[in-house]
């Protein structure tokens, strides 16, 4: 399996939660749907990439305090 493009960046690292700007929901660091050569969000039904529809849990958390310290999957957490 290929390293996940998403690690490294903003610091993020394996495991840590990772928000979808697509479907607004979370998976963890290095989860990905790979779909012709690109690696998209793990949601199969969402067309969100991994490199620039993905933030970390805890940027998205500073914008709403009242989102829990670690998400449910599969949960949406809508920006507005």
């Amino acid at each position: 399996m290929k390293k996940a493009h998403i690690l490294g960046v903003e610091g993020i690292s394996e495991g840590d939660w990772i928000w979808c700007l697509h479907c607004e929901r979370c998976y963890k660091a290095g989860e990905f749907d790979e779909r012709d050569e690109l690696q998209m969000c793990p949601y199969g039904d969402c067309d969100g990439d991994t490199m620039f529809d993905a933030f970390p849990w805890e940027k998205i958390r500073s914008g709403h305090p009242e989102y829990p310290k670690t998400p449910e999957r599969g949960k949406n957490y809508p920006m507005y």
